[in-house]
Formats: structure tokens, sequence, C-alpha cells
């Protein structure tokens, strides 16, 4: 075994687990509306305990159907008509020698009326809706906190019924029991409010009657927010790690197992769902400080993606399992590859949080799930098996070594054809490798290494510095050819002075071919891209300002995403200029516009441009009409992010006849 620290067996209670690894609850929606486990709930778990899970806990689990759905297709062990799909899904996942808990959840109010029909007003610990979907909110009297307790113990009885292992308490992330454990959120005036003791009393009596009703020895795990965070939006200071640790130490007093440690709440959600630019164990501190006041192991999250990281950490004692959430989305086979040294060979999540992105509307509104960037396969388990190996050595050109590419490359050799894939640079990864260079965005390269791993081991033939003609590609006869040659930057000419020496694009800037420090720059843009490349300018010594004709910057992304650059550009000094269109550039300044018409003169030695690309696929002509050609990534639509050039290039070697 590589890692003997990972790989060691861990005891939660009297419950022997595997090993130290733990797939955490994550809200992915390939269920069922019914709330049943579904055969494509039991595929995507199923392949994460062949894939070496010690421990899973599914995603969030309802107890009540009247005001507590937090999803769409979300389970439920609400009533007994749910316990056989429970007791098949424990089977599955018993096949494995891995454990598998329920997490038992009510979401107060961080759930919408639309999915909760049964009700008029979601329920909280006090009256007031919540900050990121209000809607009409009211308090939980005292009589209604008791039925809810008995909700959360039938539950249990449930789970213990059909096989499940155990059961995790949800009560952190902003949900009803974290509304009455944070001092933020909770006003009350009676027993339920007010003291930490008052707060956690919700809490404890649902601990106390999961015990009565499933005995003493199943075990109970508890998921705590370490940290709501609250103090760095500026808001009313909510629970603390001090408090948690109390929480935790009261939790093991009453009889729980396992604590797991996560944090921040919706209002803090990127503390929760990291992007790419928070860093490997940046709240170990958290889990560490909590594990010194209790005796029961303790697990916890911290952007796990490295064997070697998670096994050193077991190692020196800071927590007691190894939590893992979008890691397991990205490659189901994490945990074998880990234990068998194949660091290499794991599919590693990038941060990117596509997953989060398109979960999104579909948690309240179904018909879709959460996907992946970079693991076509995930949430579509039923959908897609291992390629046919059909190829028989029949050649394909695949042009292009970015994203789109290095997808289509695997799949086609993994099915036994010939692949030849050209890439003009000295390196694959395309924009994606330039995604990789800004500071804190390195995970942006792991695809691009476990592609190119892949590559060499399926024996694909790859020609850098080799920009391929229809002469090249024609030479080959090949059965089909994948292009996937990318985009360009947009140079708009209507602005005057772009052709200056002092113009520069964005490859040039993240691809290492122009090197600027000490000067003061404007990058005209602010997509992510331009905020991206701005904060690699500054940190490179540069005095940077960013500027767009938008009213916002990062107009369009994925609002998190944009939080966070926007955090990231303040940190670094950045300033931004929405609201500004750049008119002209000059030798040594840049005329621009705000939307009032009103014109200003900024002095700059260098200007960047990032306005957007277009697409370039001339190579499509060149080939006429001949068969199965296909034009994917950016080639096909400028601007197409990685999934949209990882999936589509998935389903056309995936499909190819």
């Amino acid at each position: 075994m590589a890692f003997e620290h990972l790989g060691a067996k861990g005891r939660i209670g009297n419950l022997e687990i595997k090993n130290r690894l733990v797939m955490t609850a994550m809200g992915v929606g390939v269920g069922d509306h019914s709330g049943i486990a579904s055969d494509e709930f039991i595929e995507f778990y199923r392949q994460r305990a062949a894939g070496g899970a010690g421990l899973i806990i599914t995603e969030v689990t309802r107890v009540n159907d009247v005001h507590g759905v937090c999803e769409y297709d979300q389970l439920s062990l609400s009533n007994d008509d749910m316990i056989p799909s429970f007791k098949k899904l424990a089977d599955t996942i018993h096949q494995y020698d891995t454990k598998i808990f329920a997490q038992l959840h009510h979401p107060g109010r961080e759930a919408h009326l639309v999915i909760n029909p049964n009700t008029d007003m979601l329920v909280s610990s006090v009256a007031g809706p919540s900050r990121i979907a209000p809607e009409p909110t009211r308090a939980l009297t005292v009589d209604e906190i008791h039925s809810l307790v008995q909700d959360f113990a039938a539950g249990a009885v449930r789970a213990q019924k059909a096989g499940m292992d155990g059961v995790e308490i949800h009560a952190g992330h902003g949900y009803l029991i974290h509304q009455f454990l944070s001092a933020n959120d909770n006003f009350r005036t009676d027993e339920y409010g007010g003291s930490l003791e008052n707060r956690m009393r919700f809490l404890l009596e649902i601990i106390a009657a999961i015990r009565e009703a499933c005995g003493p020895d199943y075990p109970i795990s508890v998921r705590l927010s370490s940290s709501e965070f609250l103090d760095v939006v500026g808001m009313r200071k909510g629970t603390t790690v001090e408090e948690s640790s109390q929480i935790a130490v009261a939790c093991e007093k009453a009889g729980v197992n396992l604590i797991n440690v996560s944090s921040g709440t919706h209002f803090t959600g990127n503390t929760i769902v990291e992007p790419t630019s928070y860093q490997q164990g940046w709240k170990l501190p958290l889990a560490a400080e909590i594990k010194k006041h209790v005796s029961i192991p303790v697990a916890a999250t911290s952007v796990f993606r490295d064997p070697e990281f998670c096994d050193q950490t077991i190692a020196e004692g800071k927590i007691d399992f190894i939590a893992m959430g979008r890691s397991w989305l990205a490659d189901p086979e994490w945990g074998v590859k880990a234990l068998q040294g194949r660091c290499d060979d794991i599919r590693k999540c990038t941060g990117c949080m596509y997953c989060f992105e398109t979960a999104g509307d579909t948690l309240v509104t179904g018909g879709s799930h959460a996907f992946c960037a970079i693991n076509p396969y995930m949430g579509q388990e039923t959908v897609y098996g291992e390629p046919k190996k059909d190829g028989a050595g029949r050649t394909v050109a695949v042009v292009g070594g970015g994203p789109a590419g290095l997808e289509a490359a695997m799949i086609l050799a993994q099915r036994e054809f010939r692949v030849v894939l050209f890439e003009k640079n000295d390196r694959l990864g395309g924009q994606m490798y330039l995604a990789s260079q800004p500071p804190l965005r390195a995970k942006m390269g792991y695809f691009i290494k476990y592609a190119s791993k892949q590559l060499q081991d399926l024996g694909v033939e790859v020609r850098l510095n080799t920009e391929a003609t229809a002469e090249d590609i024609l030479a080959l006869d090949p059965y089909a050819v994948f292009l996937t040659t990318g985009s360009e930057p947009i140079m708009p000419k209507s602005i005057k002075g772009i052709d200056g020496d002092n113009v520069y694009i964005v490859p040039q800037i993240l691809g290492h071919k122009v090197e600027l420090t000490g000067k003061k720059i404007v990058v005209a843009g602010a997509g992510l891209t331009g905020m991206e490349t701005a904060e690699f300018l500054q940190e490179a010594g540069n005095d940077v300002t960013v500027i767009d004709m938008m009213s916002a910057v990062g107009f369009g992304a994925f609002q998190l995403l944009v939080i966070d650059e926007t955090a990231l550009m303040a940190r670094h000094g950045i300033r931004s200029m929405p609201g500004h269109k750049l008119v002209e550039i000059r030798p040594d300044s840049v005329l621009v516009e705000d939307l009032a018409g009103v014109r200003l003169e900024l002095p700059c030695d260098a200007v960047i441009m990032s306005l957007g690309v277009r697409s370039v696929n001339g190579l499509k002509e060149a080939l006429g009409d001949r068969k199965n050609v296909f034009v994917l990534g950016e080639a096909d639509k400028a601007g197409n992010r990685v999934p949209q050039a990882v999936h589509p290039a998935f389903e056309a070697a995936y499909h190819l006849e």
C-alpha cells in the first residue's frame, strides 16, 4: 500500500472503516423526486465505493415532507416507503467493504416554497427570510421543535432498518439546526435561544432521541461548520471555532461518534464549496482545534486533492479521516488509485465550481443534475459505460491539444483507434494552460497533467510544435478528424492605436512570451480572463488597472467565481473601472469613456487586450466534405469554457461509428 496512514483502518464507535477516506454529502440531483434511492443514485454511489471510499455519506436526506424539502430530487427518509430502496443502496455499497451513512437534514429557511407545496411559509429558529434566497419565513413553535426532533429520530430508525451503517446529523452550512446554533441567526428568548447552551438544545435533543430510538451502538456523526466567517464580510459574528469546539464537546457527551468538520454558511458559500484559489489544507487549523477538545474521531474537508498531503495530514494527527466531496466527482476511483500509488492517474478536481454552478436551479426545478467539467461520466453513470474497444487500429487525427483535443484523444485511444494529435505549441493544454498561470490557479493544470499521462500510457502519437495543414491530415488517410483548433483574441480595429507596440494580448502574457514588470498597465476587459491576467501582472510587480464597458466586472460569469475574483483583485491592490469603454490607445496612455459619455485619460506603459475571442476553424473548409470531421471546443464556438470543450469532445469520440 502506497500510503499507510491513509490506508489504515479507522473506527467510528464500534464500526470499523477500511481506510481513512470519506466521501462527504453533496447535492448532485441524480435521484428521483419521490425521494427513493433510485438506480441512478445507487450506481453513482456504487462507483465511489468501488473506487476506494471507506465511508460514504449520502447527500442531504429529508426527514420532513411539510417544510423540510431542500432539493427537488433529494433522498428522503420521511416515511417507511423509502426503506426498501435504501436497503438496496446499503447492500450495494457493502459489496465493497465500504460503509454508508444517511445524512439527516432539514433546510429551514434555506429552501424554496415551490418544492415545499405543503406549507405557505418556510421555518427557522426565528422569523426572517434567507439573505440568499429570501422567501416568507416564520419561527418554529416549541411544539414544532419537539415534533421535528422525532422526525429526525424516525429517519434514523428507517436508516437503521435499511441496513445503513449510521447517520449524520447536518448541523452546519446555515441549515435549520445551524440556524439554532448561530448567534447571528437565533434571537429566541425561550429555552432554545440566547446562551450557547440554549442554542445547542435542539441539536442535543435530536442526538438523544436518535440514541434512544436506535440504541447505544448505532453510529452518529454530526456535521458542523467550524466557523461561519461572517466577520470577514462585515456581519455580526456567528459561529466561531471556539463555539464549535464547545458544541463538539457537548455532542461527544451526548453520545456522538464522529465530528465531521466543514465551514461556512450560505452567506459565505465560498468557504463551503471553494473556488480554485483556495489552497489545499487551508481550514485544517479549524478542524485541528476542534480535535483538541474531543476524544472521538474528527473528519474534515479542506480542498484535499493530493494523496501525499492527505497521508501526511493523517500521520500528523491533525484529523482522523480525510473528507472529500468534489474529488470523488472528478474521479470516482480516487481512493483505489491513491492507495495503489497511482497518483498521476488521478483526475484531480480543479475547483472550477462547475458542479455547483450546474446544480444551481436544477436542485429546485429538477430535470437535470450537477455535472463535472472534466469528468463527463459524472451524474451519467447509468448512461455511459466503458467505451467500446472497436477502433481496430484505424487512424484518427486530433488537431489541437487543448481540453477538447485531450479528451477526444483519450477516449479514442481507449477505443483502440490509432490517434495522432497535432499541437502547434511546445506544450499541451491550450487555453487551460493559460488559465493555470495566474496566482493561485495552478489546479487548472491538473487536467493537462492527467491527460498527458493517459495519452502516453495509451500510446497516442503527440506531435508538438506542429501546426497541422490539410495536407498533413490527409496524408494520414484518417478515418475521422477532430478539429479542436481553439480561438484567437479579438482586436477591434475601431479602437485607435490598437496596433501600437505597447499593446499585447493575453496569450502573450500568460504564455510567458512577453514579460512585463515595473509598468503601469491597463487591462481592457474585466471578464474572468482579464481579472486573472491582471492578478498575474500585479504579482509580477506592475501597477494594474482593469477597465470594462460593462457596468460590473465579471459580467455573465458564475457569481461565486466573480465574488472570489473581486476579492482577490482587491487583495492585490488592483483598481477596477467598470462602465468605462476603451476609445483610444496612445503611446503613454489610454482614453476611456464612461456611461455618461465623459472621457478620461489614464497614463500607462502597456495595454493588455482581453475583449473576447473568435474561433479558429479554417481547416474545416480546407478538408472539404470529408466524412467524420468534427469541430469542437472554441473552434466550434468562441468563448466555450472547459466543460463545453470536454463534454462534446467526449460525446463525439464515445459515439464515433
